[in-house]
This record gives C-alpha cells, structure tokens and sequence, in this order.
C-alpha cells in the first residue's frame, strides 16, 4: 500500500509544469503581438511622417522656383511698359524736333528689349519644367503604389509590406483622381480646354490655371513699382479667342482693349502710358509747341501668331505698318512660346479652390495617409515562426494527413487574402503637409497669410487619420482589400467608438 502511493506528487507536477508552460506561452504570444502592434504603428508612423516630409520639401521647392518665375515675369511686365514709355517719348520728339532721336536708334533699343524679354521668357520656361519634374518626381517616386512607405517598411521589418492600393488616398489630396501627367499633358489639355483645378483636383494644379498674373502682380507690389511711373501700366490680358481673326482698328491707343485682343492662345501682355504729356528732353531747343504725343500703346503675343499691336502719339492705330523695313511682329513680342500655349510661362500653383472650403477640407492642405501590414501566413512567416506559433502535420493514414498552423485562423492557412482580421495586422497612419507663416505675437499673432506657392513656408507632422470632410479610414482600408478590418472600425463606430470622424458623422 505504501510502495503503491510513490509518484503522486510527480504527475501533479507534470500537470502544473504544462498550464505553467502555457501560461508563458500565451505571456510570450501577447507580449509579441503587443510588441509587433507597437513595431507596425511606429513604422506607418514614421513612413506618414517621410512622406508628409518630402511633399514638404517639394513643395517648398516649387514655390521658390515659382518666385524665381515671378521675378523674371515682372521684368518682362517691366520691359513692356518701358518699351511703350519710349514710343512715347520716340513719338513726342519727332512731333517738335524730328531727327534728334534716330530711327535706327529706336529700333536697335526695340529689337533689343524683344530679346531680353525672349530670354527671360525662356529662363521662366525652364523653371516651370523644373517645378513640373519635381512635382512629377514626387508622385511617381514616393506617393504611388506607396513606394516611400514600402522602403520604410522593410528598413524596419522584411515581413511589413505596404499594399500598392493604399496610395489612392495620398494621390488624391495632392494630385486629384488623375493620372500622374507629363508636361507635354498639361499642356495639350490646356490647348484642349479639358484642364480643371477645382474641388477634388488635389492641392497642386500643374498648369497654374489663371494664377500668374496674379502671381506677378504679388511678386511685384503692384505695376507702379515696376515701371516707376504713375500714370503708366503693364498688364497680362487672357483674350477670348482661340483662332485670330485679325486686328481690330481702334480710333485712338486709349480705346485699345486687351480683352478684345484674340491670340491664337487667348494670352497677351500690354503696356501703356495714357493721360500724360511727354516734354521732349533731348530738342536742340525748347517745343514751340506742346507736344501731341500724350499716349502709347504697345501689346504683344507669341511670335508665332505674327501679331501685334504698337501705337504712339500722331501714329494712326493700329500701328501695324512695317518698322524700320521689318514687319511689326518681329517687336514688342515675348518670343518664341516656350511654354505654350501662353507667351506667360505656367507656375505651379495651389488649389484655391481646395483653399476655399476652409477648416472642414484642412485649407486644402494635402493630408497623406500609410498603410502597412504583416501577413501571419505569408511563407516567409511560416519559414521563420516564432517558437509558440508551431506547425504540425498529423497523419492519419497513410493517404491523408491534417495540418495545424498555429499562427493562421483556425489554425490552417485559407485562400483569404488582405480580408482576413486575424491574419493580418494592419496599421494606419497619416502625416499632414501644413503652411506655417504665423504674425508675430507683439503683432497680435495669427496667421500672416493663407496656404500658397509662393513662400517656402510648407512644413509636415502627424494627424490623425480623421477629421476632415473627406477622411474615411474605413473606405481606405476596403479599398486596399482589408474588407473585414474596414467593416470591424464601422461596428466600432456603430457601437459609439469616439474615433468615428467630427460631429459623430461616421464614415
């Protein structure tokens, strides 16, 4: 009886040695998810945060290249209206002292400011190529298909990955539903009239729409400060034809309406010196009369259209007559088109329209999200398994078996893809690309001035995924396959998950 009692002890050791084993099994496991959980979300973290970074950059970028551009579009605004002071000042003195002012001397300066302005033109030009390729760069290098957020990922772990889909979000704030497009796209889209930049168009408007003149206008502190001279002007005109029908004849330079103008592309620049009486300096001696020449005019457009306009004082308009034996377009015009279809190179601009939508759109500001995700039963998750989550193979028979994998759901590996909860742990993260101008404090503080391209003021941080009108996590996950993930954060929502947007609204 007694030799029959031996062992007790040992079996109760063997039971609580396995629920103590399992204890630090099922401890290692959540300690290990837990740890993974924190390892995903820091590395969408820390991609959201790349990309809202080099959006930044780019940004920033493009608005000193557009202020360059504004530089040198004011030199020429500032070219034509010098050129239409001294037609002025070319008319009034053959008026009272015909001789003093060669016409060879006139037409050497004319020709002279055509081709400083065609140069400047196509440094402007080359810029905007500039702005464009990086812009360019920037979508198709790091925003699409998640490319940044795919190299993040794997720096941190090989077994994250970054869906291709996940970029949709990211793409639309900065570039609308369009595809990436090429200069060359841009620009027949504008010859077609099928280019937008309106709601949903994104935060960067390739073309730059209607935005440079009031560009240059900004860059210049108003056409007064550019010519110095009160009474004269410089102006970009949009014109309302696409085919030229030839010039309208105008009783007088003043009646001369840039608005009526019609290029081939719509686009003119104008100059003018109206109301003032221009005492001739430079006569052997004084006027014996005033001087008749109390007007100019001169307007132009791309070469190719072999128009322009030039008026001065006694001159009949429209001025058209040959200059010096050469025909009239060969003068006052900005050149060949550099960047067509305008004669004004197109800057990079920011959506006002996203701007206008306010605080519930973020300003326009481009919001970016990052997706990643860690596949339980991926091969290469199977082929290093963490000790607790073992494979086994039971053989029944010798023509059948069952397998058991410990780290998949039901613990078999299913045909189920991204929709799978509990095979796959996924992480969402957005970075916000923001304009930081502030006033000064002893100013009153606030902001100095809205969102734009003009100032290299972009900077980038961390946000929520949520909160503005567009914002659904939900819908981002659905649509990179994560179908079952998207429909648990709606239950959640449903049962009064804080998270689900402002106002309650949901997604």
């Amino acid at each position: 009886m007694t030799r029959g009692a031996r062992g007790q002890a040992l079996v109760l050791f063997a039971l609580t040695l396995l629920l103590l084993a399992l204890m630090v099994l099922m401890t290692l496991g959540f300690g290990m998810r837990a740890k993974e959980r924190v390892e995903i979300q820091m590395a969408a973290d820390a991609a959201a945060y790349s990309e809202a970074v080099v959006t930044a950059r780019t940004l920033n970028a493009i608005s000193v290249m557009n202020r360059a551009q504004v530089a040198h579009m004011v030199a020429m605004a500032g070219t034509q209206a010098l050129i239409s002071h001294s037609s002025q000042e070319y008319a009034a003195h053959n008026v009272v002292c015909p001789g003093v002012i060669l016409p060879n001397e006139w037409f050497d300066a004319d020709v002279a400011a055509a081709n400083q302005v065609l140069s400047l033109q196509g440094q402007a030009g080359n810029m905007h190529r500039a702005g464009m390729n990086i812009y360019i760069k920037l979508l198709s290098d790091h925003i699409a298909d998640q490319k940044l957020a795919k190299e993040v990922a794997e720096a941190v772990n090989g077994e994250l990955g970054a869906p291709p889909e996940g970029a949709a979000k990211s793409f639309a704030e900065l570039n609308g539903a369009n595809a990436i497009r090429t200069r060359d796209d841009v620009i027949d889209a504008m010859k077609a009239g099928t280019n937008s930049c309106g709601v949903g168009d994104g935060a960067v408007c390739p073309s730059g729409g209607s935005t440079p003149a009031l560009n240059a206008t900004m860059g210049s502190m108003g056409w007064t400060w550019v010519h110095n001279r009160p009474g004269g002007s410089a102006g970009f005109g949009t014109g309302g034809a696409s085919v030229s029908t030839g010039f309208r004849h105008y009783n007088s330079a003043s009646q001369m309406d840039p608005s009526r103008y019609e290029t081939v592309s719509g686009r003119n620049s104008t100059g003018h010196d109206h109301g003032r009486n221009v005492v001739p300096s430079r006569c052997p001696t004084a006027p014996p009369v005033p001087p008749i020449a109390d007007d100019a005019w001169v307007m132009s457009d791309e070469r190719q259209t072999h128009e322009d306009q030039h008026v001065y004082g006694a001159r009949a308009p429209p001025g058209q007559a040959p200059e010096n034996a050469n025909p009239v377009w060969e003068f006052h015009t900005l050149g060949e088109c550099v960047v067509c279809p305008g004669i004004w190179p197109f800057s990079m601009s920011y959506n006002t329209s996203e701007l206008q939508r306010g605080a519930e759109n973020q300003y326009g500001q481009p919001k970016l999200y990052t997706m990643l995700f860690r596949d339980y039963a991926s091969a290469r998750r199977r082929a290093h398994p963490d000790p607790w989550n073992l494979f086994f193979r039971f053989k029944f028979t010798d023509h059948s078996d069952t397998e058991f994998d410990n780290s998949s759901p039901l613990g078999r590996i299913r045909p189920t893809g991204r929709e799978e909860v509990q095979r796959n742990q996924v992480a969402l993260s957005a970075g916000l690309v923001y304009y930081h101008r502030p006033r000064p404090a002893a100013q009153g503080g606030g902001w100095r001035e809205p969102p734009n391209f003009l100032n290299p003021f972009w900077r980038a941080t961390l946000v929520s995924p949520e909160g503005s009108i567009d914002d659904r996590p939900a819908d981002s996950l659905a649509g990179a396959g994560f179908t079952e993930h998207a429909r648990a954060l709606r239950r959640l929502v449903g049962e009064g998950y804080r998270g689900g947007g402002p106002g309650g609204r949901g997604y």
